[in-house]
């Protein structure tokens, strides 16, 4: 893919805000999406997918998270960070294990209305924002499929038609018995997009500042989290064997350098390099 074609891609995720008319709000995921795209396609190649299937790809791990254009970190973190100490579920898959009954159609206002009585402690109103919010991930895809509606148009002008696998892939974390049936190539992109998608996320400091709660970054935490997707079965050991080769390798060490804000000449911590160490040892 071209530079141009990418920034345009990338540029998706910036849009008018709606309180300040003339005003974007920049997208907060825009940065996520573009070094998520490059382990992508680094894993991708370590796990011998098919070439052909790299140019879909990849414009498909660019808008993954465009079903969260328009947040506002601050308020998503109050919200879900209020739902983590109360002890709810704070995805779709996660509330619909706990509570079978509930519909994906019902899970924005079924999760509301459990976290009602802790934002009226906070002395947080429900507006149409928090509403919204609490659909980035309570309603993902719903909110997905109309972010990618309402840049069709654009699309349309780059020659880029997003493929229902395609979507497939960009929802499989959040909704991932839609998965069945798919090709194993299919499969095995949505495992590339979760795993590497959540190993930029656990290495992104501002993310882990503005809504994880995170002190800072270590690889040997996000390998365990990663770990418990595998257990969980949404990443296979294919992938995560190829992602722990390219992190023990160094490959990865720029990307890394950049989710956490560290100066391109700057080492990573004794403690990533000594995990690093572990990790190629378990390999040779």
């Amino acid at each position: 893919m071209d530079q141009t074609t990418r920034d345009a891609l990338l540029a998706m995720y910036d849009v008018p805000d709606p309180a300040h008319p003339g005003r974007v709000i920049p997208g907060y995921d825009k940065e996520h999406a573009e070094r998520t795209t490059r382990i992508v396609l680094r894993v991708a190649e370590a796990v011998g997918l098919d070439g052909r299937r790299l140019a879909d790809l990849e414009i498909t791990t660019l808008l993954h998270d465009l079903g969260r254009t328009g947040m506002d970190p601050e308020l998503f973190g109050a919200v879900f960070g209020l739902a983590q100490e109360r002890g709810l579920p704070v995805r779709i898959a996660e509330l619909r294990a706990r509570y079978p009954g509930v519909t994906e159609e019902q899970a924005v206002p079924f999760f509301l209305d459990l976290l009602a009585p802790a934002l009226r402690d906070k002395g947080i109103p429900v507006t149409d924002a928090v509403t919204d919010h609490v659909a980035m991930r309570m309603d993902f895809k719903g909110r997905l499929r109309r972010m990618l509606d309402q840049r069709r148009a654009e699309l349309d002008r780059l020659g880029i038609a997003v493929k229902p696998w395609m979507e497939t892939v960009m929802l499989y974390y959040y909704y991932p018995h839609g998965m069945e049936g798919q090709p194993g190539d299919v499969r095995t992109m949505g495992m590339l997009l979760v795993a590497c998608e959540n190993f930029e996320a656990y290495n992104n400091q501002r993310r882990g500042r503005d809504y994880y709660g995170r002190q800072g970054e270590r690889l040997r935490e996000v390998f365990t989290t990663l770990e418990g997707f595998r257990e969980r079965g949404l990443v296979s050991s294919e992938v995560m064997e190829a992602l722990g080769r390219l992190t023990a390798s160094g490959e990865l060490d720029g990307i890394i350098k950049e989710s956490r804000g560290f100066p391109a000449g700057a080492p990573l911590p004794d403690e990533d390099l000594a995990f690093q160490r572990e990790l190629l040892a378990g390999r040779t």
